[in-house]
């Protein structure tokens, strides 16, 4: 598969609910988003995403159902030392899909609205799920792969399990584990505490001054 900037699928076949028209739409390939796409969900991958789709027919004139999957390599600071780790990531999502001729140039997400305070707890049976809406035969997946990507991708992460982590003038202690920081240097915690206002109650002995 050759990459592309793009994962746009051609669901014309769905739309034409002719006798013998097919009643899905698979797709796969490999998805390079753009820098402005990872800036804005805080991701940065190594290497190209790959991505499958099959979008379904649910029966209704304008009412389709998507299930995919997203997986692909992020890279992320080792929350230790902050060298760069490499981690897999899959994330597998369902959508029901509306069409809407001419109505949004893009795939947008539709989130169902929050009951409302005065509605009671079992109100949240009747309130309708997220769905993707779209307006054109041609539908380009691409923006809501990677920001499935980005929520799919863990919080922190280790380079490994028993990470050494950074000295307190900033070395890493996993490459240079005899490291000794030089006389007088002081790591940014110590740096804190002196500039502290109660840094003069430091030394006070309480026990002795009552």
């Amino acid at each position: 598969m050759v990459p592309r900037s793009d994962a746009l699928v051609n669901l014309s076949s769905l739309l034409r609910h002719a006798p013998g028209s097919p009643s899905d739409v698979e797709a796969e390939g490999l998805l390079v988003p753009s820098a402005e796409e990872l800036a804005a969900d805080g991701l940065r991958v190594a290497g190209p995403l790959h991505w499958q789709l099959v979008v379904r027919s649910t029966g209704g004139d304008d009412d389709y159902l998507v299930d995919g999957t997203v997986s692909g390599t992020v890279v992320m600071e080792c929350r230790r030392c902050l060298e760069d780790v490499e981690v897999p990531v899959e994330a597998s999502f369902v959508y029901e899909m509306v069409y809407q001729a001419g109505k949004t140039p893009a795939l947008t997400l539709v989130e169902a609205p929050l009951p409302s305070d005065e509605q009671d707890v079992g109100a949240f049976g009747d309130v309708d799920e997220d769905h993707l809406l779209f307006g054109h035969p041609e539908v380009d997946f691409g923006p809501l792969l990677v920001q499935w990507l980005a929520i799919e991708q863990p919080l922190t992460v280790l380079c490994q399990p028993d990470c050494r982590g950074l000295s307190i003038d900033g070395v890493n202690l996993n490459e240079y584990p005899d490291h000794v920081p030089a006389e007088g240097v002081e790591g940014k915690d110590a740096k804190d505490s002196a500039s502290s206002p109660f840094a003069a109650l430091a030394d006070l002995d309480v026990e002795s001054s009552s």
